[in-house]
């Protein structure tokens, strides 16, 4: 079902199964995410927002613009907060991705409702074949649900402009690559999410490409056999658990059974940060980063 205005005051909105009807712009907004708060913030909404959870990031992992009034935001908790620690904000608004609405998140999608909290889940993060479609999506469905919508047109415009000089510059020449987002005895790497998307959109292959999951394991081994030509580093600014850069880095350097893999032998590594691989205004300056790298190796 497309969304839809019922008359001039109404807007409804389907999003993840539900269907929200919003007789006024929610005023009460809660992002889980540093990379949710920044989209709500780019459409002029900081002024609403009555605190914000830091999950895996910083508000010095956003974008240069959006940082001072990031940084304002009143932080509920370092990580994700229980439903109880959501529940003190008095939210009428969150915004969060799929890993919230969970039994192993923060809550239910029944609780939510149960306690008249309206939601909207970010959509790359549940679709079936993640795109950046999804990410003009959930600006088109914010700038409706706030009355933003010139706001979000902007914004949306500004970023397929940016989507359309990759697209221009691209190199037809297909390198390998890998994400590579930690882990010791197994590789946590990127298969059907977003990520494989900036990959393609850069100009790469995605050699995991074929694993169903945003981020799936995969044994050392089949790394070695698949011997990607650039590895994407994931760096976190909080909660470390999978190492530092520096550590991922010198992890696959010191490994025997990558001694032959193309992307370590040459130190063709492209670190991004988490925030720049979740659906959200920050994909492009990992595509533009990583395809910077392929124009390099394919001159």
């Amino acid at each position: 079902m497309e969304n839809r205005e019922t008359n001039e005051n109404q807007v409804v909105i389907e999003n993840f199964g539900v269907t929200t009807i919003y007789d006024k712009a929610p005023e009460k907004l809660l992002p889980l995410s540093y990379d949710a708060a920044q989209t709500l913030v780019a459409l002029g909404l900081e002024d609403k927002i009555v605190g914000v959870a830091t999950a895996e990031g910083s508000y010095k992992d956003c974008l240069p613009e959006y940082q001072d009034k990031l940084s304002k935001l009143d932080i509920i908790v370092e990580g994700t907060p229980n439903f109880e620690t959501l529940l003190s904000k008095n939210p009428d608004f969150v915004y969060a991705t799929v890993y919230t609405f969970g039994k192993r998140g923060v809550a239910p999608v029944e609780d939510f409702q149960r306690e008249h909290i309206n939601f909207y889940c970010i959509n790359g993060t549940f679709s079936e074949k993640p795109s950046i479609n999804d990410i003009y999506k959930d600006i088109e469905d914010l700038g409706k649900i706030f009355r933003k919508e010139s706001e979000a047109r902007k914004l949306i415009d500004s970023l397929k402009e940016r989507e359309k000089l990759l697209k221009n510059k691209t190199n037809p020449i297909l390198l390998k690559v890998m994400a590579y987002d930690g882990g010791e005895k197994t590789a946590t790497t990127a298969g059907q999410g977003i990520e494989n998307e900036i990959i393609g959109l850069a100009g790469g292959n995605n050699i995991f490409s074929d694993l169903n999951n945003a981020f799936e394991e995969v044994s050392w081994e089949e790394v070695a056999k698949r011997n990607p030509d650039i590895i994407l580093i994931h760096s976190y600014d909080q909660g470390e658990t999978s190492g530092t850069v520096e550590e991922k880095i010198n992890r696959l350097k010191n490994d025997p059974a990558l001694k032959n893999v193309t992307a370590i032998k040459e130190d063709n590594f492209v670190v991004v940060k988490l925030v720049e691989v979740f659906p959200g205004l920050q994909i492009f300056d990992a595509a533009e980063r990583l395809n910077e790298k392929i124009v390099e190796l394919t001159k």
